[in-house]
């Protein structure tokens, strides 16, 4: 099996971007969607950024719309935005000027209409369970099934973590997989040791 991305998101703070890069992360998840556990501010958001670029991995920023003026700032500093929350692919056309991944919940129907796009419109998806976010365990039965450049596509979400991701991998075959609470001791607050156990699962299940 081909070596499989690895995105931690939900991370707060430049230790543990830090932390997580060294261990072997390719994409580091900042949330700037008030309201969220693992919120950070603009300000903050923009240093991380660097931090992760800096540290060898590539920052993502999360983000619901409508994005303020703050926000659209911040996001400067980010190669890659994730949309999360209720948008359409014409939604996401102010946004050409980064790589654009959604966020979505798994139905073989949603999956379906954002493959559709261009994917220099919509270059990932970031599927998720019917609570999408909450980082409860779903069966990606249903999306195993999809075909290969389908799910090379999609990074696999919700559920994950250290015990489990090694499974997951073998059965949905995706193209990346996506966690936050799975590499948390507490709401959101990271693990840099359960963020190293997940990505040695990861690169386990993939070089087996």
């Amino acid at each position: 099996m081909s070596r499989v991305p690895v995105k931690i998101c939900g991370v707060r703070d430049e230790a543990t971007a830090i932390a997580a890069a060294a261990a072997g992360a390719d994409f580091v998840g900042v949330v700037l969607a008030p309201g969220s556990p693992r919120f950070v501010a603009p300000a903050e958001a923009t240093q991380l950024a660097v931090a992760i670029g800096d540290a060898g991995a590539i920052p993502v920023a999360v983000v619901r719309l409508a994005v303020d003026s703050a926000t659209m700032r911040a996001i400067e500093a980010f190669p890659i935005i994730q949309f999360h929350g209720e948008e359409s692919i014409a939604d996401l056309a102010p946004f050409r000027a980064w790589e654009c991944w959604k966020g979505l919940t798994f139905s073989k129907a949603s999956v379906a209409a954002w493959t559709a796009a261009n994917p220099t419109a919509v270059a990932r998806l970031v599927v998720d369970g019917a609570e999408a976010g909450s980082g409860a365990a779903w069966d990606p039965t249903d999306f195993a099934a999809l075909d290969d450049a389908t799910r090379a596509r999609c990074l696999l979400a919700g559920g994950l973590d250290p015990t489990n991701v090694a499974e997951r991998i073998r059965l949905a075959r995706p193209g990346g997989v996506d966690v936050s609470s799975g590499v948390e001791r507490a709401r959101g607050v990271k693990d840099i040791g359960l963020i190293r156990a997940f990505i040695d699962a990861v690169r386990a299940a993939t070089t087996a």
